[in-house]
């Protein structure tokens, strides 16, 4: 005859409590970049290797006169030093103009 008995190995086991502290705090970065060109293919191509696929690129004007185009950027950063260390890196001609960051409360999970 066989008796059920519970052991540790039996019982489901439950996932360690997540330790929101320790988990690197997202926000949600907008930025404006003016980059050189009037070609939004090209600006995008640049911004879009310095920030990443998951970023969001809107144009904003185009200036044919002093040959520059501007964009709106929407990016998932820890920090908006991040973001700007990421352009500076990559876009040696871009400005930077008005930057607004959101911290978001929890984590973000991307869907597919």
């Amino acid at each position: 005859m066989h008796t059920a008995f519970a052991s540790s190995r039996t019982l489901p086991r439950r996932a360690p409590a997540i330790d929101r502290s320790t988990q690197p705090a997202l926000s949600l970065v907008t930025l404006d970049v003016t980059v050189p060109g009037t070609s939004s293919a090209a600006g995008r191509r640049a911004l879009l290797a310095a920030l990443g696929e998951g970023s969001r690129l809107f144009v904003m004007t185009v200036d044919k006169r002093n040959d520059a185009i501007t964009f709106r950027v929407d990016v998932m950063a820890r920090s908006v030093g991040d973001v700007v260390g990421a352009l500076a890196g990559v876009l040696r001609r871009a400005t930077i103009g008005r930057v607004r960051s959101i911290a978001l409360a929890h984590q973000v999970v991307p869907q597919h």
